[in-house]
């Protein structure tokens, strides 16, 4: 496990590369199609930076250009940015819902988090979030009893959750 964290940039897409991919879905969806232009609009961004990104997703086969520069996203490219879009929502609601983050923080932290989580476990959290939000007995009195809890640390130099020094009261600083 310790070559972990090595795993962060072995993500098929940077994450610019699947917001260049969510302005093309966004633009084709409002406009009716999607250009380079107008990606460097939409994502406030320079042209020659998307001229760049938008080549690269091109050879990787995310998008296809036809001969008026228009933009589409490939069966490949339309799955990711499905992907990414189910894993941004099921996180919005997991900080808001569970977490009971402000909705702005919520949607900072789901943009920072949507495209690294692998598909299982998108799918977990989202199986984890239809059981919280269920009206189930036994989901209502979790809701009910998480609320009420309070965690605190039995050892602040040894915590048994944050590995070392406790982070809740390092974060009190």
């Amino acid at each position: 496990m310790k070559d972990v964290w090595k795993k962060y940039d072995q993500t098929e897409l940077t994450h610019s590369s699947v917001h260049h991919l969510l302005a093309i879905k966004t633009l084709r969806k409002e406009n009716g199609y999607a250009r380079s232009v107008d990606i460097a609009n939409h994502l406030n961004i320079s042209r020659a930076s998307v001229s760049i990104t938008v080549n690269k997703l091109k050879e990787k086969g995310f998008i296809a250009e036809d001969k008026n520069k228009f933009l589409q996203l490939s069966k490949k490219g339309n799955s990711i940015v499905n992907s990414v879009l189910s894993k941004r929502r099921i996180i919005e609601l997991f900080f808001t819902k569970v977490l009971e983050l402000s909705p702005d923080e919520s949607e900072i932290n789901a943009c920072k988090t949507e495209h690294l989580i692998s598909e299982p476990a998108g799918r977990k959290l989202i199986s984890f979030m239809g059981f919280f939000l269920s009206d189930q007995k036994d989901a209502v009195k979790f809701r009910k009893e998480f609320k009420k809890f309070n965690y605190i640390c039995e050892s602040i130099n040894d915590c048994q959750l944050c590995e070392l020094e406790c982070y809740l009261n390092n974060s009190k600083r």
